[in-house]
Formats: C-alpha cells, sequence, structure tokens
C-alpha cells in the first residue's frame, strides 16, 4: 500500500518520520514546511509563542538573551515517500560554544542544475540543523541571496564545486575582567637597579612631584550569552579586587579616566601609609641611618624633606660610620654623627660628630664638632679639633680647630687654634694659649702657599699679550676694509665682473669674517681680564679690610696675630696678643712706605653686634 503524503506538527521531526517509517517499506523523507518558537520564563513566569514572521525580534542579543529561560522549536512538516537522492552534500561546522554556525555545499561529480535545487538546498540545511538540534533561528540575513549567487555561478560555470556559507549567529558571553591595580610605587619596595650603589635602598628613591604611584583599573563586567541550541552561556565566577587606594590627604591626587583611575603625588617626598590611607611625607623619622639598617638617604637638597634621627644610646650612633651618607634639606640629628658624609641646607646635631664626619649645609648648628664642615652659617658649642669653612662662624669653645670665614665670633679661644678671618673676627671672653690668628688672601685651611696668585698674575699677562695683539690685527683688518670700501660699492654695482674684480670682492669680506671672528674674541678676553684683575686687586687689598676685635679680659701665652700683605707669604708681619689689647680692634694699616698692625679702642659695638644677630635665629631654634 503507498503511503500516503501527511501534514503534521512536531517538536522532533525525525522521531516522527521514524514513527511513520515504521509502519511502511516505502523511504520517507520530510520537508519543513513551516516552524515557530515555544518561549518560557520563570522568573517572572510567562509562556509565549512566536510566528516565523515574528522571528526578527531575536536579532536583538539582549531579546535573545535574557527575555526568556528556555526556548524551543516547534515544526509543521510534510512527511513523503522518498523518490530521489540529491546531487550535494551538506555538512555543518560550529565553534566550541556553537555560537557560529557555518554550512560546507559541495557538489557531486554528476551534478546537473534543476529548478528546485534553492529549495533543497534550504531544505538539507534545515533537516541538519533539526538532527543536530541547532534552533532555525538568527540566520544570516543575506543567506537566501548568497545561496542565489552561488546558483547562479555555477550555472555560469560549471567548475564551481562547493561553497562556505554563514549560517547562523548566536550570541558569545563576555567574560566579567577583573580590576586591576597598578604599583609604579610601593610603601617598601626595594632597589634592584643594577646601577645603584650598595648602600642604596629604597629612601634613595623619593618621590616626584606629579609622579605616577599608583592605578586602579576598574572591574568590567561580562555578559551572559546563549548558544543557537538556545542554551543560556553561563558566566566563569570570579572574585575581584577592589580598589586598596585610600588617600588620606592632599598630598596625593587622582586622575579619573573612562577605564582606570589614576593616583599623582602632589608634593616631593616619601610614599606613605598607615591605617588612615596613603600619603606623601615629607616628615621622616628614624631611630638610626647606617648601612644595615636605612642604607644612605638621598633626596634633593633643594626639595622640602624633613629629616629627623634620634638615637640618645651614647655608646652608638645615630647616623652611623660607613659609605651611607645622608642628603636631605632639613636634617635634625638627636645623638651623635659617624665617620660619614652629611649633606642638607638646615642641619642640626644635637650631639657629637666624628673626627672623619664630612658635613655639607647652608645653616648648621653642632653641639661638638670634631670632623670637617664647610658652610654658609655656623653656630657650634664645642669645637675640638675640627675644620670649619665658612661665610659666618660662632663658637661657644673652640679647642685645636681650624676656621676659615669671613665674619668669626669666638666666645672661648682655648688652645691650639688657627683662625683665617676674612674680614672680622671677634672674641669676648677668654683667649688661652697658643693660638694664631692669619690674615692673608693666600693662605687658608686648603692653601698654604701664593702659588694661585702667582698663576693669576702670569695669566693676566698672557690674556694681555693675546688681547694686544687681537687688538693689532683687528686695527690692520679695520684699515684695509676703510680703505677699500668705495672700491668694493663700485664693484658691487657691476654686472659683469671680471676674474680679479671676483677675486678681490672674495678677499674683502673674507677679511670681514676674520675681523668678526677677532671681535668675538676680543670680548672674551676683554671679560677674562677684567675678572683676573679684579681677583688681584681682592688678593692685593683684603688683608687690609679684616678687622680683629678683642673683646676678651683673659688672654694667655703664645697667642699670635700674623699679617701676610702684598699676596706674598714670605712676608709676615706678626703681633703677639696680649692683655693691652683688650677691648681693641687690631688691622693692617697701609702707610706710605711700609704696612704696619695698628691696633685701637675707637670702634663701634653696633659693628660687632650686626656680626651677632647673624646666628640668632641658629641659636634660638636649638636653644
Amino acid at each position: 500500500m503507498n503511503f500516503q503524503v501527511k501534514t503534521l506538527e512536531t517538536f522532533n521531526p525525525f522521531e516522527s518520520l521514524n514513527h511513520e517509517q515504521a509502519n511502511t517499506e516505502q523511504i520517507l523523507d520530510f520537508r519543513v514546511i513551516d516552524f515557530k518558537l515555544l518561549c518560557s520564563s520563570v522568573k517572572p513566569a510567562k509562556t509565549k509563542t512566536y510566528e516565523r514572521k515574528d522571528f526578527d525580534l531575536f536579532y536583538a542579543d539582549d531579546f535573545f538573551v535574557k527575555n526568556y529561560n528556555t526556548i524551543v522549536q516547534k515544526f509543521l512538516i510534510e512527511i513523503y515517500p522518498k523518490t530521489q537522492s540529491f546531487p550535494f552534500t551538506v555538512k555543518l561546522r560550529s565553534n566550541s560554544n556553537l555560537t557560529h554556525l557555518k554550512a560546507s555545499i559541495n557538489l557531486t561529480e554528476n551534478f546537473k542544475y534543476y529548478p528546485n535545487l534553492k529549495f533543497d538546498i534550504l531544505q538539507n540545511i534545515y533537516k541538519i540543523m533539526i538532527k543536530q538540534k541547532f534552533l532555525i533561528l538568527r540566520l544570516d540575513k543575506n543567506l537566501f541571496d548568497k545561496i542565489d549567487d552561488f546558483i547562479l555561478s555555477i550555472q555560469k560555470s560549471p567548475s564551481i564545486k562547493e561553497i562556505e556559507l554563514e549560517i547562523a549567529k548566536g550570541v558569545d558571553k563576555i567574560e566579567h575582567k577583573s580590576d586591576e591595580i597598578i604599583y609604579h610605587r610601593d610603601v617598601n619596595e626595594e632597589c634592584f637597579d643594577e646601577n645603584i650603589n650598595y648602600d642604596e635602598g629604597n629612601y634613595c628613591k623619593p618621590i616626584e612631584k606629579n609622579e605616577l604611584l599608583f592605578e586602579y583599573i576598574y572591574r568590567i563586567l561580562g555578559k551572559e550569552g546563549r548558544n543557537l541550541r538556545g542554551e543560556i552561556l553561563h558566566l566563569n565566577p570570579i572574585a575581584f579586587l577592589d580598589n586598596p587606594f585610600i588617600i588620606k590627604d592632599e598630598s596625593i591626587y587622582t586622575e579619573e579616566l573612562e577605564d582606570r583611575i589614576k593616583y599623582f603625588s602632589a608634593n616631593y617626598g616619601f610614599l606613605n601609609k598607615d591605617h588612615t590611607g596613603y600619603c606623601i611625607a615629607n616628615n621622616l623619622k628614624l631611630s638610626q641611618i647606617g648601612l644595615k639598617t636605612t642604607g644612605s638617604i638621598k633626596t634633593n637638597i633643594d626639595e622640602n624633606i624633613n629629616l629627623e634621627i634620634t638615637n640618645f644610646d651614647i655608646s652608638d650612633d645615630a647616623i652611623k660610620s660607613g659609605i651611607v651618607n645622608v642628603q636631605a634639606s632639613n636634617i635634625k640629628v638627636n645623638g651623635n654623627v659617624g665617620a660619614t658624609k652629611l649633606y642638607g641646607k638646615n642641619i642640626s646635631i644635637k650631639g657629637l660628630t666624628h673626627a672623619k664626619s664630612e658635613i655639607f649645609a647652608q645653616d648648621i648648628f653642632i653641639t661638638t664638632h670634631k670632623g670637617t664642615l664647610q658652610a654658609d652659617t655656623v653656630y657650634i658649642k664645642n669645637l675640638e679639633n675640627g675644620t670649619i669653612i665658612a661665610k659666618n662662624v660662632f663658637v661657644e669653645n673652640c679647642m685645636g680647630g681650624k676656621i676659615e670665614a669671613e665674619n668669626i665670633y669666638i666666645c672661648n679661644l682655648l688652645t691650639d687654634n688657627t683662625l683665617y678671618p676674612r674680614k672680622n673676627l671677634i672674641i669676648t671672653n677668654n683667649i688661652k694659649f697658643k693660638n694664631n690668628i692669619v690674615v692673608s688672601p693666600l693662605v687658608s685651611i686648603e692653601n698654604n702657599s701664593d702659588t694661585e696668585c702667582e698663576n693669576l698674575k702670569n695669566l693676566s699677562l698672557k690674556i694681555k699679550s693675546k688681547l694686544d695683539d687681537t687688538i693689532s690685527k683687528m686695527q690692520n683688518y679695520y684699515d684695509y676694509l676703510i680703505k677699500n670700501q668705495i672700491k668694493i660699492i663700485k664693484l658691487q654695482k657691476t654686472k659683469n665682473p671680471n676674474a680679479i674684480e671676483m677675486k678681490f670682492s672674495n678677499l674683502y669680506h673674507d677679511i670681514i669674517k676674520k675681523y668678526n671672528h677677532l671681535s668675538i674674541s676680543y670680548k672674551k678676553f676683554i671679560k677674562l681680564k677684567y675678572q683676573i684683575d679684579a681677583k688681584l686687586n681682592f688678593l692685593n687689598e683684603m688683608v687690609y679690610n679684616v678687622k680683629i676685635y678683642i673683646k676678651a679680659e683673659n688672654i694667655g701665652e703664645d697667642n699670635f696675630l700674623k699679617f701676610y700683605p702684598n699676596t706674598n707669604t714670605n712676608f709676615e708681619l706678626k703681633h703677639h696678643i696680649n692683655l693691652k689689647d683688650y677691648e681693641k680692634v687690631l688691622y693692617l694699616e697701609k702707610g706710605q712706605q711700609v704696612s704696619y698692625i695698628k691696633s685701637s679702642h675707637n670702634y663701634s659695638e653696633s659693628d660687632i653686634e650686626e656680626i651677632k644677630i647673624i646666628f640668632e635665629k641658629l641659636e634660638k631654634d636649638n636653644s
């Protein structure tokens, strides 16, 4: 008995086909006439059926993914006796998530075009999709046109045997992207640069102003997807970090971008963190500085950094000896300083400095100094065999010291001191024994010969010789240029000058260049000679401008004032300081024939007070 064509609705066309096939010996097949979607959701509970004409709604990703928990397809099929095999094969290929579906269509060797080819290709695609449980949904909008183009092309060119088509696309899931934390600087970072010195730790890398400290990159929340079987593609769980950066004050500012927030330093200093948050601190308090503890501290002295080291253990140094050194704008040491180097603007040391210590400062206070010091203004309670080169120096008790400065103020000049005043020396209370006051433009702590002056004199003579030679050459060139000025003006108006005229023109312009070059050299020589002559004049006149004020009532033996005039260290004028010099000012007077040391009671106390005022702030700040 022949099978009667049957039309029916089913969720599973292949199951329905098998059911009918069991009742007949004829080979059956089916074709898809129509299909629809049955959709349902739990929260809120709802169901809805979508006809084929409404399928365009599902091209919207959010509608496809979010609107329903389940999507199933119901088909209207026609089951009929199979009478032919198709002259092509269709294979489907998808990605792992089943969100992208492609079809490969291969024509058989004996393929011949026939009118229903497009319908049969579509039916085969639909049936394979149904068999592999893909929804016939979100089909490529150009699918039908591409099949038409393929059919047209094989009619024109029979050699074309295959094509790959985009069939449908689901919605890929987008995984959560975790937030990120980037530390450009960290509180406890170490220095691992291969070029740094052994002593350099994290205190050698202060934060620069406007430096990028860290970044917090915002999390990006993902989106669930849905594959072409209607299955929801759930997101993998992820642990977010959250922003750890709590800023405690305006020393750190932020820049908010679309994807992140950046943190910058508003000040120069050190990155600090406590229970209230992060900040840039310019105050650094330590119990000790040493190779095993902090390493060197190296900051920009022009930036406002306050460093305080406190160690009252008299058996241990606050700043230990060794290769470690300290560089900071403001340094306060409550304790002793070992054999090391200190650099700062304002330094206060309430303790003892080692004999091998080297200190460089603008303003400095030291309780007891035994090392080497270079500064602008100095206040020292006790100088014990230490060396000072400065502009202004105040010492309460001075023993075995060497001081070179413009203004020196000493309360008690004890024993074995050598002083090199450049403008004023004031001694107020006591002068004990074996002290030397040396007034010389050449002799100093670092220099004890007249070599510098001789070198300056020789250099001045050499420059004068070069200057004279330059002036002579410039005059010759100038005379030549003036003499030939009219001739060159006429030549410039000539349209076609001959070879001799061209040679003359080139020579004239070459001499102009030489004259201009010599003019530049002349200016340099004049400036240099002025500077050297000014220096020589200062050296010659310096000794006559130095005043020594003796206000000490107690004066011991072997205390000498020595003047070396005329930039000659072999010529010495010496005065033995004694009790008769009390309340006198001593200075070198330039006589008609020779210079001599003069003393006088005639001086102004205000001159001394003006010098003492220089040190008042240092004394007050450290009292």
